[in-house]
């Protein structure tokens, strides 16, 4: 009985751990798609961040340039409101700057956050699967054991009893 009780238990739990490794597979590779995705995002989102300063950055040396050209270096009141000027041009653009990286911040938060969300979602499922797996493989090697003590057991004595 032990023989047939543990092939029919194989038997089940190899089709278990073929069916939880086929799932584990299939979240795997939708959890490093999103992982990709959110890499990509991201880059994308630095790039466009790193561009935008950059083009500030040259708007003002630009203006400040254009500023410098006027100022006649002789004339104390024509420098001061040259520095002024350029002071207040600082503060205008460190403002704006301040402003578009928290759009920036913004903009992450809404293009990543589901992302992140399901990237987490498919982790827990992982997890989940990766447990049920080992148990599953732990059950089929019980089974295969059982079935071959049982085995062990059905094999006829030829011997007639006689030893």
């Amino acid at each position: 009985m032990g023989f047939l009780s543990g092939a029919y238990g194989k038997l089940m739990a190899g089709r278990l751990v073929r069916q939880l490794q086929w799932q584990l597979t299939s979240v795997t590779s939708r959890y490093n798609r999103v992982t990709k995705q959110i890499g990509d995002m991201e880059e994308s989102l630095q790039r466009q961040e790193r561009a935008y300063n950059m083009y500030n950055m040259n708007v003002f040396n630009q203006i400040r340039a254009g500023m410098g050209s006027c100022v006649n270096q002789n004339d104390t009141n024509s420098y001061n409101n040259y520095l002024m000027g350029v002071q207040s041009l600082q503060m205008q653009m460190q403002m704006q700057q301040s402003m578009m990286a928290e759009q920036f911040d913004m903009m992450r938060d809404a293009q990543l956050e589901p992302l992140k969300a399901i990237q987490e979602q498919l982790e827990t499922q992982k997890d989940n699967l990766e447990s049920r797996l080992e148990l599953a493989k732990g059950q089929y090697e019980a089974k295969k054991k059982e079935e071959q003590d049982g085995a062990k057991n059905v094999v006829p004595d030829y011997t007639g009893g006689q030893g």
